[in-house]
């Protein structure tokens, strides 16, 4: 018998054993083993195999596991497109190179701080509100033992960050279209540099690491006893994002001409085509968003998943109808924007949710998602905050009724698969845990609302003090494109001269920004 190799043929061998007086095993290499009895042989037989399929699972899953975060991950940053879609269609021409610039260095700068050290603040191990190891992920090289057995280095580990940065990045790239077409570019960079690598960790660690309100600590240490359920996000990753850009928008007040005389008027936008696709990406990326932080494919994740996307499908469906059918009747019109960010407030809505909700109260998430962002967006455009986008009614009040949603409509079958404790939502009551799981997203939401709003606040008021936020009003008129990208986006003629211009970094340093006349006669 090859027992080396597993080799067995068990049914032939096994009954010719039977009836030998003393059984025994010879190997591969030449060893051999003899056993008392036949029962003893096939204990030895059947432990031998168990261990090597056993094995060869392990690897399989685990192989399995880190396939399944490229693949999310790689879904979640395929949302960067959907996003640069849906910014530069609610823009005017003249400023499409700033916004597609702004969404790229979203990406760059956030790959590099969240690396360097956003990560190790998410997920450091020793402090309940801030992690403090594994900067620039050295912790994730192997060990001398593993190195000595061949494991250099923890590919599952690679694979969880590069999931957790295309995160990051989403929560940075909610604020460019709220403060688009008058924020300087160096504001916006350094809102970016903090926002991607201190602000968002923060919250990671806090609901999602090692965090006073994580539900994957130890029972004790549990905020309420139960910890927040936040499974994707929805105030971990929207509500920052979304705080953020609300903030950003007050501070730099409406766009030129948003506002006359008191009234509001409707700006240009460049294409609802590229809106609208825009969303559909962003659509297709929520299913590697919310599907994929079951984090694997074993242990009954899979099962998870399935639900997950049919829950997401659910509420975003149900929000896209609900804002357009308010928009008919309100304001007279089918407005294909408002079906848009309908729909992305209803996958907003969901996010949090998502692997504890049944599909029949993802519709009623969905439902009240979608009164939720129609009535935010009129409100904020009561208050005269020109959010570009609509971030703030899609990503901050949506985000804070996803999470509380979860608090209220947490199936309890569903949080022992997806979680592994006993809590619900309030609506289910089972152990009286349904009020704890409630307070503790309601806290949750709160304490991040709070957390970053102070940094918005600092960062936005400052450079708002020392006029280093927007932009000139002869810059926003002519376009930023013109003025700090070289050119417009679309040449209308077939030859193009590039008129030299003074370096960009000490433009927006000094303040300065003035515009060759030439640039300006050709506006």
């Amino acid at each position: 018998i090859n027992a080396e190799y597993g080799d067995i043929h068990t049914s032939r061998a096994l009954l010719l054993l039977q009836s030998v007086v003393m059984p025994g095993i010879e190997f591969a290499d030449g060893q051999s083993q003899t056993f008392d009895s036949y029962e003893d042989f096939q204990k030895y037989i059947s432990d031998m195999i168990g261990g090597q399929v056993a094995g060869a699972t392990g690897i399989v899953n685990h192989s399995l596991d880190i396939t399944w975060l490229i693949i999310s991950a790689a879904l979640v940053f395929f949302m960067q497109t959907g996003f640069a879609l849906v910014e530069v269609g609610s823009v005017s021409l003249k400023n499409t190179k700033n916004i597609l610039t702004k969404n790229l260095m979203d990406a760059c700068i956030g790959a590099l701080t969240f690396w360097l050290f956003g990560y190790a603040f998410a997920y450091g191990e020793k402090n309940r509100y801030i992690g403090t190891e594994n900067f620039a992920l050295v912790d994730v090289r192997g060990t001398e033992e593993e190195k000595e057995a061949g494991m250099y280095y923890k590919g599952y580990d690679y694979a969880f960050f590069l999931f957790q940065f295309a995160f990051a990045a989403t929560a940075a790239t909610i604020v460019s279209g709220a403060v688009a077409e008058r924020c300087r570019m160096v504001a916006y960079f350094l809102y970016s540099f903090c926002l991607t690598g201190f602000v968002y960790p923060v919250v990671v660690h806090w609901g999602w690491g090692n965090g006073w309100a994580s539900a994957f600590v130890d029972e004790e240490d549990r905020l309420f006893g139960t910890g927040v359920i936040d499974f994707a996000g929805s105030t971990v990753v929207h509500m920052v994002g979304g705080v953020t850009a609300v903030i950003g928008a007050f501070f730099l007040g409406p766009r030129h001409n948003r506002y006359v005389d008191g009234k509001l008027r409707y700006l240009p936008q460049q294409s609802t085509t590229f809106q609208t696709v825009g969303v559909l990406i962003l659509w297709l990326g929520w299913y590697g968003f919310n599907c994929g932080s079951t984090l694997t494919m074993t242990g009954g994740a899979a099962d998870v998943a399935g639900m997950v996307a049919v829950t997401t499908t659910i509420s975003a469906a149900t929000a896209g109808i609900v804002s357009t059918v308010l928009g008919w009747f309100i304001d007279n019109t089918i407005d294909v924007s408002r079906t848009n960010n309908g729909i992305l407030g209803g996958l907003v809505s969901i996010t949090a949710g998502c692997s504890v909700i049944n599909p029949e109260l993802a519709f009623v998430t969905g439902l009240i998602g979608g009164f939720i962002y129609f009535g935010s967006s009129k409100l904020l455009e009561k208050m005269k905050i020109d959010d570009v986008v609509d971030a703030a009614p899609v990503h901050m009040f949506c985000g804070a009724w996803g999470t509380i949603a979860a608090g209220l409509f947490a199936s309890p079958d569903n949080v022992a698969i997806a979680y592994g404790t006993g809590s619900c939502g309030l609506f289910f009551q089972c152990n009286g845990n349904g009020i704890w799981q409630f307070l503790a997203n309601l806290v949750f939401v709160l304490a991040v609302t709070v957390w970053t709003a102070i940094f918005a606040l600092a960062i936005f008021a400052l450079l708002h003090v020392v006029g280093r936020l927007r932009v000139s009003l002869e810059t926003e008129r002519i376009g930023l494109d013109m003025v700090e990208h070289g050119g417009a986006a679309y040449e209308m003629s077939t030859v193009r001269t590039r008129e030299p211009r003074s370096p960009s970094v000490f433009n927006e340093i000094f303040g300065r920004e003035e515009v060759h006349e030439n640039k300006a006669a050709r506006a």
